[in-house]
């Protein structure tokens, strides 16, 4: 491996380093495109270039940019937007997406029958392509799909033309035609944006025949790959199969880059894929790979390899519109920074990959978007806070303020909460108005951007409809139209157009709607419902500040329902911002009531618990080792659940007291039997009951090769007189050791604990010894003891007396992560018997 290879290593495992897209310190608009976003790329030979210079790639598939995950519609702006953005703070610098370029079959599609095109349907293709443009980023586009997913594919066009068979798509000449013409319309169709036509689009690096088309025939690779290309003449057609390669496509001399797909990642088997290609002539390209399985070291054996061309994980998923992230349940979302501590990792390692094989290219400063308070909604009269995340940002910092929008402001999160920690409980809610606004911090913990508050009352819920899309009106017309606009988007009816939107208010009190106004802009009337049916027209409080205007209406306590109304203008004035504030639906008139906690005696491993109490917003838990409960090793708040998973390790055979407090905003009530004092039991390591017979224990405590035999059974003369013990018949022989390794199913937690004891009973042989050792945190620790006499004995090791081999990485002892275990037979041939490992006190 070349030395500044392994220097580029070691500064790309610095985590700051891995994720280096330039984020401008405020919301303005992205700078506009620079001269490479004009530029295709091209191909010489086996690999691609930009201006010149080599262009090799790593990034993702964003394959639903056109689709909206639960349900058959198109994606949201912002969803568009974030989702891109994100892809660029991962250093991506190429996109695949399937639902830009295959879209049949379905209402909102591109081609919702035979012969019927809708251009409606082009309407967030064409802004994600822009966005892309924006952002620097290029995008793959399959024009068809193997499979009949919700966006249709080849077998969709089958279907239509009667198809008994979906694989003579391939042979049948109508379905050539079919598929000439879908192309033709995508191709041909004009982005209002950038004023490009797809084929004219250098955003557009490659147009991909198909997504994983397992039935392709050289004939039809040739004759799409030709077509395609002279429409297209500046971009890159691809094409490749489900698994493997497909022979097909590396032989047509149409094809540019041949795709395949890896699940999971093999870095060994994309070099040698990717070799072969390039012995064809072809440029390779893993066009997916499971986000789940790359590694750091996979990452830099392809990024040292100048076959491989470029490299998509599959597949990332941004933020929610309302809180928290898009979910989904194929096994290889990605999420940034990431939902767990395994996908943390997966994004670093999909981040380095990107950031090695890219290289330092210059791309546009992305625009940061301000978080978004969605929601204020009482809990029992405690509010939470519910907010839209921000691409780019690593945690974010809750703020309130009790005087109002501007300050002064008290940070109420001591640590920076996640996406996945809203809606947030602010645990303190006073009784009175209280405003939050919410700010998104980078990994440094540095202010990127901070959202407009958002202010509840005492008595109130707040409401914010970003617009992105219908869901929360409860009625529309469909003259309404939605456009785009800076972090948001704005509604009004086309031109000379009627339109209402309404939305449904239980326990109104305030309706605020801002509008962008101009002087001929012609404002909607603000309406009222009782029954849904019979609307009135009320007169708001009317304001304007710069191009916005606000209207606000305080509706009857009997209203059912708020409408805006548009008459028919020139210029409708464009819905731009929705605020709802109602009475509280979840108030507190009482303390919360009567509950039980109820941990019970050998707790160690298992949550705290205890039983609901009626009308509770929250609870606290404190925790000590003192009946006072002072000094405690637990003390946290705003937990919604009835069980709570100490973050620190309780010490074995240790006497702790409990108490947990119930809270709602009316006040807070204790347990019943608190505080309560319980004792935790050992934690036991193996107690050797689990294995069904001696085959079973051998596999799970393998020999170490490199010592001397050992025989294992399961023998019912136990050493702690019940069930079963590990005995082990064991002979150093000439390597002058003999040992057994387990490597646990899964990492244990010692931390807690001073010793380890286990049951052991020697065979008397003189001269006898036994060496525990065990991996904690990647390092390995190990302690000696002698073995005498044929007595049964309690063996216990203080785990500080463990310490690393001379052969072994020196460290400090993390006993929160143990995953190997192991024991050596050591000087003379024997037996001896096992049992009842625990660490403990």
């Amino acid at each position: 491996m070349p030395r500044h290879r392994r220097r580029t290593l070691a500064a790309l495992l610095t985590v700051g380093a891995l994720v280096t897209a330039t984020v401008a310190s405020s919301p303005a608009t992205a700078n506009p495109p620079t001269r490479t976003a004009d530029t295709f790329v091209e191909r010489e030979g086996t690999t691609l270039t930009l201006q010149g210079e080599p262009f090799r790639f790593a990034g993702t598939n964003l394959y639903w940019l056109d689709e909206n995950v639960g349900g058959v519609d198109h994606p949201t702006y912002f969803r568009i937007n974030d989702a891109l953005k994100t892809a660029r703070i991962m250093n991506a610098t190429v996109v695949r997406s399937h639902t830009l370029g295959t879209s049949l079959g379905c209402a909102p599609c591109i081609q919702p029958e035979p012969g019927e095109f809708n251009e409606d349907a082009f309407a967030p293709i064409d802004y994600a392509i822009a966005r892309a443009r924006v952002y620097g980023l290029r995008l793959i586009v399959p024009l068809t799909d193997q499979w009949d997913y919700y966006h249709g594919g080849y077998t969709t066009m089958a279907k239509w033309l009667g198809l008994e068979d979906p694989k003579d798509f391939y042979t049948d000449p109508r379905a050539t035609a079919a598929y000439k013409e879908y192309s033709w319309q995508v191709l041909n169709h004009r982005n209002p944006y950038t004023g490009l036509r797809y084929k004219d689009d250098p955003t557009v690096m490659s147009w991909e025949l198909g997504n994983e088309l397992n039935g392709m025939t050289r004939d039809w690779v040739d004759e799409m790959g030709a077509y395609l290309g002279k429409l297209a003449p500046r971009q890159l057609i691809s094409a490749g199969r489900q698994q493997g390669v497909d022979a097909a496509t590396l032989a047509s001399p149409e094809v540019d880059i041949v795709d395949v797909h890896y699940y999971p990642s093999s870095a060994v088997t994309m070099t040698a894929d990717a070799a072969r290609f390039t012995g064809r002539g072809k440029v390779y390209l893993a066009g997916e790979h499971g986000s789940d399985s790359l590694t750091a070291a996979d990452a830099l054996i392809l990024a040292d390899d100048p076959n491989v061309t470029g490299g998509l994980s599959c597949s990332l998923f941004g933020h929610a519109d309302d809180h928290g992230y898009v979910q989904h349940d194929d096994g290889f979302t990605l999420h940034y920074p990431g939902d767990t501590a395994a996908m943390r990792t997966d994004v670093l390692a999909n981040a380095a990959l990107a950031r090695m094989i890219g290289g330092q290219r210059r791309l546009p400063a992305l625009p940061v978007t301000p978080p978004l308070i969605t929601s204020i909604t009482k809990r029992s009269g405690i509010n939470e806070i519910a907010w839209r995340g921000t691409a780019g940002a690593h945690t974010y910092r809750v703020q309130r303020s009790v005087r109002g929008a501007h300050g002064p402001w008290t940070t109420l999160t001591t640590t920076p909460v996640g996406d996945n920690d809203t809606p947030w409980l602010d645990a303190t809610t006073p009784q009175t108005q209280a405003s939050y606004r919410v700010s998104a911090l980078d990994r440094s913990g540095r202010t990127l951007a901070t959202s407009a508050p958002l202010g509840a009352g005492p008595s109130q819920d707040a409401e914010m409809d970003t617009l992105q899309s219908w869901a929360r009106m409860s009625a529309h017309s469909d003259s309404l139209q939605r456009a785009p606009e800076g972090d948001g988007v704005r509604i009004a009816p086309r031109p000379r157009a009627t339109a209402h939107a309404a939305w449904k208010v239980e326990r109104p009190e305030a309706f605020t709607a801002r509008f962008a106004t101009r002087a001929d802009s012609a404002l909607p009337t603000t309406e009222v419902t009782q029954n849904g049916t019979t609307w009135k027209q009320v007169k708001p409080v009317r304001s304007t500040t710069g191009g916005t205007t606000t209207l606000r209406i305080e509706p009857p306590r009997d209203t059912a329902g708020v409408r805006l109304a548009w008459a028919a203008a020139s210029h409708p004035a464009p819905l731009t911002d929705l605020t709802l504030v109602r009475e509280a639906a979840s108030v507190a008139t009482a303390a919360p009531g009567a509950f039980r906690q109820n941990p019970g005696e050998g707790a160690t491993g298992v949550p705290l618990a205890w039983t609901a109490s009626e009308n509770a917003a929250h609870y606290a838990v404190v925790l000590s080792t003192n009946a006072d409960l002072s000094d405690p090793v637990i003390d946290v708040t705003g937990l919604r659940t009835t069980s709570y998973r100490p973050h620190v390790n309780l010490r074995p055979n240790t006497t702790y007291h409990l108490r947990v407090t119930a809270v709602n905003g009316a006040g807070s009530r204790s347990a019943e039997n608190a505080p309560l004092s319980f004792t935790t039991g050992a934690l036991t390591v193996d107690d050797f009951e689990g294995y069904p017979d001696g085959a079973a224990l051998s596999a799970a405590y393998s020999r170490n090769p490199g010592g001397g035999p050992v025989a294992l059974s399961l023998d019912s003369q136990h050493a702690d007189g019940e069930g079963h013990a590990l005995r082990a018949a064991h002979d150093p022989g000439t390597p002058g050791y003999s040992g057994i390794v387990r490597t646990l199913p899964t990492a244990q937690d010692w931390g807690g604990a001073r010793n380890l004891r286990l049951l052991a009973r020697p065979d008397g042989t003189e001269g006898r010894s036994l060496t525990f050792q065990f991996v904690a945190a990647g390092i390995y620790w190990e302690k000696g003891v002698p073995l005498t006499g044929t007595d049964n004995r309690t063996v216990n090791v203080p785990l500080a007396d463990f310490t690393n081999p001379p052969w072994a990485t020196k460290g400090s002892l993390d006993l929160t992560h143990i995953t190997q275990l192991s024991f050596y037979f050591n000087v003379q041939a024997g037996t001896t018997w096992i049992d009842s490992i625990t660490a403990t006190d």
